[in-house]
């Protein structure tokens, strides 16, 4: 799978919006291999801006949800991963780093969705890593049931991030 979405804010921002099953290194090859004989298919999330330097609106956020819900309706076999990059800097008053930054506005913006919409088991797990210099964020989303399965690529992430395979 690998299917891309661009949304526009009303102000002219431009954001990428990307789902694929192709291996990043993200997640490691032992951990996909043994999801994939389960009849799990983890889809990485990429979420980047293209264009413009505002605020991400409401309006965007809400696309991203909608994006991601659809996803998992049309595929019900999938557990989809975020990574918090730290590539481009995010316009904010807060004074966090960018990653935390980022998977605080993933948390509420799937908090919100989920609550307007009234779903129940689906999940969102945050996973977060200490590093050398700063703190990774990973975001483990999925049905209730795949819970063992969000679990192993949790553990795994905690083993193996940045380390080579």
């Amino acid at each position: 799978m690998n299917e891309v979405y661009i949304i526009t804010s009303e102000s002219g921002d431009e954001y990428k919006l990307q789902f694929t099953t192709e291996r990043s290194g993200i997640i490691a090859d032992s951990i996909l291999d043994q999801l994939n004989e389960n009849g799990i298919e983890v889809v990485e999330i990429g979420l980047g801006r293209t264009k413009g330097l505002n605020v991400t609106s409401h309006f965007v956020l809400a696309q991203i949800e909608e994006c991601i819900y659809d996803l998992m309706q049309k595929h019900r076999n999938v557990v989809f991963s975020f990574f918090c990059d730290f590539i481009h800097v995010v316009p904010s008053k807060k004074n966090i780093p960018v990653q935390e930054y980022r998977s605080r506005l993933f948390s509420a913006m799937f908090d919100r969705f989920v609550s307007l919409h009234h779903l129940e088991g689906l999940c969102n797990h945050v996973v977060v890593i200490d590093g050398v210099v700063e703190k990774f964020y990973f975001h483990i989303i999925y049905p209730k049931e795949y819970e063992a399965y969000a679990d192993m690529i949790s553990e795994g992430h905690q083993k193996d991030f940045g380390k080579p395979e």
